[in-house]
């Protein structure tokens, strides 16, 4: 008489694998926007705190330069001046936003006067290109898209 011994397998049926990868496919499709949005939004406030930066300097090298014109753009920008006048950021890694200090004299190399604004444009094409423009003035308005005024607009 042949005897024949039954073993049991063990694993993972097919279904239960494509379960897991469902649960997971979903999870990443909530997570992922939200994750997208936070980063947008850290972006935005690095770009903030480097205009207030912008303005810190402007103001001190009017103590240095006893005036607000004739302040060199590279002394006010982190970053290299382009020959228009404006400065990328962040300085290094790809590009983000444009930033000018306005107005500027003809050669686009000084600042030129007292009523100074700060723009970042975001660059077309690139991660903040739907976030809308920045601007921070000397009077201390700040401005997104088209909110303006001196508490919370940046946000």
């Amino acid at each position: 008489m042949v005897t024949v011994s039954l073993k049991r397998q063990s694993g993972f049926t097919l279904i239960e694998i494509m379960i897991v990868v469902a649960i997971l496919g979903v999870l990443a499709a909530v997570a992922y926007p939200s994750y997208q949005s936070y980063v947008i939004k850290t972006k935005r406030a690095d770009m903030m705190a480097e205009m207030q930066q912008i303005a810190g300097r402007i103001e001190s090298n009017k103590i240095n330069y006893k005036r607000y014109d004739n302040i060199p753009l590279s002394a006010i920008f982190s970053g290299a001046v382009a020959a228009n006048g404006s400065a990328s950021f962040p300085a290094t890694g790809p590009a983000l936003y444009t930033v000018t200090a306005l107005p500027i004299n003809s050669a686009k190399t000084q600042l030129g006067g007292r009523n100074w604004t700060i723009t970042a444009t975001p660059i077309t094409n690139g991660q903040m290109s739907t976030d809308g423009t920045l601007t921070l003035s000397n009077t201390g308005q700040k401005c997104r898209r088209t909110i303006c005024g001196t508490d919370d607009e940046w946000q």
